[in-house]
């Protein structure tokens, strides 16, 4: 795995002055700490960083960033040949809206995801690594001195939420584990971390996820277990908790893919009326980010997601459907 960052990254980042940093829509926890983490340390620099999202936070461990973001372009932020940095973003669509804001403008890209269409002026894509927030860790230790306390800890935010606190990561990761190490000995806790994954729930979105444990089910002989959550779900929960973000969690992820003999973890989450997100988990060898970005999603190997048009029961069917081709003897 190559971790060095290109020369001309570098040098476009100690050239310009403006920044206009972007990630993915639905960001999650390394999308939200790469681009913060990134416009902390410009900023440091004597850079005029601004950070953007087209949300929504949805995700319980990024709901604490929501406010650090803004939603729209104005005319004054392409004043002064501002350069737009994208993390963590496959294609220049996943974006959203907001990338029209910024068509023309020259593009730094800094991705880990294998699968999507290539854009940029500049690209960093490095598909080995981990998180986006581990190559962000590497451009900033470019520079003179070292990530501070607060940058540390953003970045170990990102790299252990992409990795499920690093239970993802297999027996090559010296380099990640390498990068916490120097990570906590400039101030980010470990503790703190999993704090932010995993505390501060509301009780609803505790009834929540014992009411999609429940709902899990097996398939394909067993080799799959699927869950589901819908809008009515949410609804049902109103009046009595609030259930706070409504994404499936990684803990839901987590117990399901402690399950004897489970090759899959599949979470159907209805977004709004005939639209749902696929949340997919692996276990064994089925590669689920290729399939997701088959499905116009993307991810990792052993996590990725997509959206579908259509209702849990028929998104739940398709699923099934791609699984079954592709999972051998099934």
């Amino acid at each position: 795995m190559t971790l060095t960052p290109p020369r001309e990254l570098i040098r476009r980042l100690r050239r310009h002055r403006r920044f206009l940093i972007f990630g993915h829509m639905e960001p999650d926890g390394d999308c939200v700490a790469s681009q913060l983490g990134l416009a902390e340390f410009l900023r440091r620099q004597g850079r005029h960083a601004e950070v953007f999202s087209a949300g929504p936070f949805d995700r319980p461990e990024t709901l604490e960033f929501r406010d650090r973001f803004r939603g729209e372009v104005r005319p004054e932020d392409l004043e002064g040949r501002p350069v737009a940095v994208v993390l963590d973003c496959s294609t220049p669509e996943r974006v959203g809206a907001l990338a029209e804001a910024v068509a023309g403008v020259p593009t730094l890209v800094v991705d880990h995801h294998a699968a999507g269409r290539a854009f940029g002026t500049v690209r960093w894509v490095v598909p080995q690594a981990p998180a986006t927030s581990l190559l962000v860790q590497r451009l900033i230790e470019c520079f003179p001195g070292r990530p501070t306390a607060a940058e540390a800890q953003l970045l170990l935010f990102g790299l252990a939420t992409d990795t499920g606190f690093f239970r993802h990561l297999e027996q090559d990761s010296g380099d990640a584990f390498a990068a916490v190490g120097r990570l906590t000995a400039a101030g980010a806790s470990p503790r703190r971390v999993y704090q932010q994954m995993h505390g501060g729930w509301s009780l609803g979105k505790v009834r929540l996820l014992a009411q999609n444990l429940q709902r899990a089910r097996f398939e394909l002989g067993d080799r799959v277990l699927v869950t589901s959550q819908s809008l009515e779900d949410l609804r049902a929960l109103q009046g009595t908790s609030t259930p706070g973000p409504t994404r499936g969690s990684d803990e839901a992820y987590r117990l399901l893919q402690s399950v004897r003999g489970v090759e899959i973890v599949a979470f159907v989450h209805e977004e709004a009326p005939g639209r749902c997100a696929v949340g997919l988990r692996s276990n064994g060898e089925l590669d689920v980010g290729a399939l997701a970005a088959e499905l116009g999603g993307g991810g990792h190997r052993r996590a990725a997601g997509y959206t579908r048009q259509g209702t849990v029961r028929e998104v739940e069917t398709h699923l099934l459907a791609e699984l079954g081709s592709r999972l051998p003897s099934v």
